[in-house]
């Protein structure tokens, strides 16, 4: 299987209601900026200066754009502060938490929200400034560790779902979170190397690039929710019991939560593991984990049968529900009324832009379900879903070869003449050169 480079955007609302322009904003930016500058007097990360990384944030009104040399085209000196400047309204490259090229510079981006749209969690000024760092670390890690990146695009081949996997999951996620709670060094080591223990279990039964991507994805989107939390000041456990843990999402999120915690186990067990890292940035987080616990004293930790037990029947029921959701979901979703269209793209297969892997799920035939955002472009053209599901299958190159889209209330544009499909529906769009063209009632399938 060849790894490629995908480009997943977390997409929070749709790109129409973001770019309406707002009475007033969020919240306070300035007094987030205040925060902001409090979180530069911490020492995160080594060489990690928080005022030296440009960050553009939209506060529902505005576009504002801190610690930039050179503004884009657009963007003016703000009256009230030098050094800032502000783009009326939505700039165009600001629509998520994320990292984007200014020209030539890596530029952290925010859309400010009080609250998470995932766990509901209100949101002060000061998490707003976190959340801000949280993708500064990421411009960060792109200019001075340029091979910190996983590849998305491997979860859309992750292994069918099992309940021993899932069980596995939840027990060593669970002898982590107690590593991270406990009290002392001895007990800390202890769960550590029983969560060790697990995750080895669990990753022998997934083939191996499952498994680095797990690796990568600690180190990346891991050690940036360390920096967030840090940063924030707030509970190690924050925002870690938001999903059921089924894969390919519970994976990912895995990732998050135990990079946050293995990273705060070290401080622990070897608190200058970070100057360590960035000596020798190829090493994984695990990997400077094993080697600060073989110079930890330990107390071995383990789980009773009736813990055990617990966690294998909830593992059992959370996967039995699940399976049922999502029949259930699929189902609904292809008996959606209106019009359905199946594009096949074999002969021209696409190349992905951007899919969001915390809203997938695996089909039994292997088909990728999309609830949130897919799209695709080639030499004949280009392809978005937004806000509106779709069916996915790929080719071993993480190439799109088929897609199938159900419930739309309009049907596409054809011209015959030029063999050219287009479609324009809120968030949905498409234009497409095809080859063949069939049309049977409200079905429409399409070769290009």
């Amino acid at each position: 299987m060849r790894i490629i480079a995908v480009l997943t955007l977390i997409v929070s609302a749709s790109v129409a209601e973001a770019q309406q322009v707002a009475i007033k904003p969020v919240t306070d930016l300035m007094e987030v900026m205040r925060e902001h500058a409090g979180i530069a007097e911490t020492n995160l990360w080594p060489g990690f200066n928080v005022q030296k990384i440009p960050v553009a944030v939209y506060d529902s009104v505005n576009t504002w754009l801190f610690f930039a040399d050179q503004p884009p085209e657009g963007f003016s000196q703000a009256d009230q502060d030098t050094g800032v400047y502000v783009f009326k309204g939505q700039y165009p490259l600001v629509w998520g938490n994320s990292v984007v090229r200014f020209g030539e510079t890596w530029t952290a981006t925010s859309v400010l929200s009080n609250y998470s749209r995932r766990t509901n969690e209100r949101y002060t000024p000061k998490d707003l400034a976190g959340i801000i760092v949280h993708e500064q670390f990421h411009v960060f890690q792109r200019t001075k560790h340029p091979d910190w990146r996983q590849n998305d695009g491997i979860l859309l081949f992750y292994p069918e779902e099992t309940k021993e996997a899932l069980f596995l999951r939840r027990i060593e996620k669970e002898a982590f979170k107690r590593a991270v709670l406990a009290p002392d060094k001895k007990e800390v080591t202890g769960w550590a190397l029983t969560a060790l223990d697990y995750r080895k279990e669990r990753l022998d039964m997934v083939p191996e690039p499952f498994g680095n991507y797990e690796k990568d994805l600690q180190r990346t989107e891991g050690l940036s929710d360390y920096i967030e939390r840090i940063a924030r000041g707030v509970d190690p456990l924050n925002a870690s019991n938001m999903t059921n843990g089924i894969a390919p999402a519970g994976v990912r999120d895995l990732g998050y939560w135990e990079g946050r915690w293995i990273a705060m186990i070290l401080d622990r067990l070897s608190p200058d593991w970070k100057m360590y890292l960035e000596g020798n940035d190829n090493l994984f987080l695990e990997e400077i984990l094993k080697s600060a616990m073989m110079d930890s004293p330990f107390s071995k930790q383990t789980f009773s049968e009736s813990e055990i037990s617990q966690l294998r029947l909830d593992s059992e029921k959370v996967f039995d529900e699940w399976q049922l959701k999502k029949a259930e979901e699929i189902e609904s979703y292809k008996n959606l009324p209106g019009y359905n269209i199946e594009i096949s793209s074999i002969s021209s297969p696409l190349n992905i832009r951007i899919f969001e892997p915390l809203e997938i799920e695996i089909l039994d035939d292997r088909a990728v379900f999309h609830r949130l955002i897919f799209s695709a472009v080639n030499q004949k053209g280009t392809i978005k879903v937004l806000n509106h599901p779709c069916i996915t299958f790929f080719d071993e190159s993480f190439r799109l070869v088929k897609i199938c889209i159900y419930g739309l209330p309009d049907a596409p544009e054809v011209n015959q003449e030029e063999k050219k499909l287009t479609l324009k529906y809120r968030d949905i769009s498409m234009e497409l050169n095809y080859s063949e063209l069939e049309a049977e009632g409200p079905a429409l399938r399409v070769i290009i």
